[in-house]
C-alpha cells in the first residue's frame, strides 16, 4: 500500500474472495486520491466527453437518415446501418489492444478528432451531393468510434474515485440510454429549423471537445504500464474463462439482438397501434424509464454481482420487448417498453462494474473489445433477421423469432465454457 501512495501503479493477481479489495489497490491509484474531491474533476472531465461524443453521434443519426433518404431513396437507411455497425465490428479488437498498449485517453482523443474531420466532410460531401463520399465518410467515422469504444470503457476504473465505480458505470450507462431518448426528440424539432447540415456542425463541434478534453485529461498510473505481451486473443481467452465475464458478454449480444429488431419495427409496432407517429411516445417510454432507473442506480452502492442477477434482468428486458407482439393496446405496449429500458439499464450498469472488478487490468482494453464485439455483432443479426422476416412474416413474427434467438444466445453463455473462473496464463 505504501507504493500506491507514492503514485506507482501495481499489478495484482486477484482471486474471487478478494476481488474488491485488489481492484482499489491496482484500478485506482494512490490512497491521497479518495473521494470525490480527490478525483472528481478527472472524472467530470471524462464523463462530459463521453456524453457529448454520445448525444453529438445521436444529432448526426438523425441528420444522415434524413439527408441519405433524400439522396439515394427508401434504401438509405439500410446502407446507413451497415455502415454504421460493420466498421465497429471489425475495429473493436485493434481498439482494445490499443487501450492496453498506449494511454486510452489518448486514443479516445485521437479517434475523436478523426470522427470531427469525417462528420465536418460529410457537409461538404452532401453539398455537391456525393452519395459515395458520405458513406465512405460515415463508415471510417464509425470505425474510430469502434477503436474508441473500449478504450473508453477501460478508462472508467482508472478515473472514479474509489467506491464509488457502480455510480461512475450508472452515469456511463446513463449516457447511452439517455442519448437514444433524448438526442433524437432534441433533434426531431432542430432538423427543419436548422437544417441536417446544422446538426452534422453541431456533432462535429461535440468531438472536437471531447477530444480536447480527453487529450488533456490527467490519468495517475497508465503511464507505468508496459506493453502486453500476450497477443489479441488474449481479451477472448480472459473472457471465455470466467464464467462471469462469459454471460455478460453473452447479455450484450443478448441485448443487441432483441433490442436493434425492436427498434427496426417499432414504427409498424406503433402503426398496429393506430398511429404510426405515434413511435416517438413509444421510443419516450422506453428511454424515460431507462433514465429514471439510471438514477435510481446513482444512489446504490453494489460491490458485484453474481452472473444470476445480470442473466435475470437481461431476460426480463427481452421478454417485454416480446410482449410488445401480444397486442396489448397502448397501456401494455408502454409498460412493456418502461420494463425493457429499466432492465437493460439495471444489469448493463452492475455488469460493467463487474468487468471493471474482475478484468486484469493490463488486459482491460482487450477484455472491453470482446464486450464491444458482442454488443456489434447483436446489433447485426437482430439487423438482418428484421430485414429478413419483416417482409415474409410480418413484424410479430419478425420479433419473437429475434427474441428467442436473443436468449439462445444468453443461454450459450451461461451453459457452454468452464463452470469456474480459470486460473489465467
Amino acid at each position: 500500500m505504501g507504493a500506491a501512495a507514492a503514485g506507482s501503479f501495481h499489478e495484482v493477481k486477484v482471486v474471487e474472495q478478494d476481488i474488491v479489495a485488489a481492484t482499489l489497490v491496482t484500478a485506482q491509484g494512490p490512497v491521497t486520491e479518495r473521494g470525490w474531491g480527490g478525483q472528481g474533476s478527472r472524472f467530470a472531465r471524462y464523463i462530459t466527453a463521453t456524453w457529448l461524443s454520445l448525444y453529438g453521434d445521436w444529432f448526426s443519426t438523425v441528420a444522415l437518415v434524413v439527408l441519405l433518404y433524400r439522396l439515394s431513396g427508401p434504401a438509405a437507411p439500410a446502407g446507413y446501418m451497415l455502415a454504421r455497425v460493420l466498421p465497429r465490428l471489425l475495429s473493436a479488437n485493434i481498439g482494445g489492444n490499443l487501450a492496453d498498449r498506449l494511454k486510452p485517453q489518448h486514443v479516445v482523443a485521437g479517434c475523436a478528432a478523426i470522427q470531427a474531420l469525417f462528420t465536418l466532410s460529410i457537409v461538404l460531401s452532401a453539398r455537391i451531393q456525393a452519395t459515395w463520399a458520405i458513406y465512405g465518410a460515415v463508415a471510417i467515422a464509425q470505425f474510430a468510434g469502434g477503436v474508441s469504444r473500449p478504450a473508453s470503457a477501460s478508462l472508467i476504473p482508472r478515473v472514479a474515485p474509489p467506491g464509488k465505480l457502480q455510480r461512475a458505470n450508472a452515469l456511463y450507462t446513463l449516457g447511452f440510454s439517455s442519448s437514444v431518448a433524448v438526442a433524437p426528440a432534441i433533434a426531431g424539432p432542430l432538423l427543419p429549423a436548422i437544417g441536417a447540415e446544422a446538426l452534422l456542425i453541431i456533432d462535429t463541434l461535440t468531438f472536437a471537445v471531447a477530444s480536447f478534453l480527453m487529450l488533456t485529461l490527467r490519468v495517475r498510473g497508465a503511464g507505468a504500464w508496459a506493453p502486453p505481451a500476450e497477443g489479441a486473443v488474449s481479451g477472448l481467452r480472459a473472457v471465455w474463462r470466467d464464467p462471469v465475464l462469459r454471460v455478460i458478454a453473452a447479455a450484450w449480444a443478448c441485448s443487441a439482438i432483441a433490442a436493434t429488431a425492436g427498434g427496426a419495427v417499432l414504427v409498424l409496432v406503433a402503426g398496429s397501434l393506430g398511429d404510426a407517429s405515434a413511435v416517438g411516445y413509444l421510443y419516450a417510454a422506453m428511454g424515460g424509464c431507462a433514465v429514471l432507473v439510471g438514477f435510481v442506480m446513482l444512489l446504490r452502492r453494489t460491490a458485484f454481482v453474481g452472473r444470476d442477477v445480470i442473466v435475470g434482468f437481461a431476460v426480463l428486458e427481452v421478454v417485454g420487448l416480446a410482449l410488445l407482439t401480444l397486442h396489448g393496446g397502448y397501456a401494455t405496449t408502454y409498460l412493456a417498453l418502461a420494463v425493457t429500458g429499466g432492465s437493460a439499464v439495471v444489469w448493463q450498469t452492475l455488469a460493467l462494474t463487474d468487468v471493471h472488478l474482475r478484468a486484469d487490468p493490463a488486459r482491460m482494453g482487450r477484455v472491453n473489445a470482446v464486450i464491444v464485439q458482442s454488443m456489434t455483432a447483436g446489433m447485426l443479426v437482430g439487423a438482418l433477421l428484421a430485414l429478413a422476416l419483416v417482409p415474409w412474416a410480418g413484424w410479430e413474427h419478425a420479433l419473437f423469432i429475434a427474441c428467442c434467438v436473443s436468449l439462445l444466445v444468453l443461454a450459450a453463455g451461461v451453459v457452454l465454457g468452464p463452470k469456474r473462473r480459470s486460473t489465467p496464463d
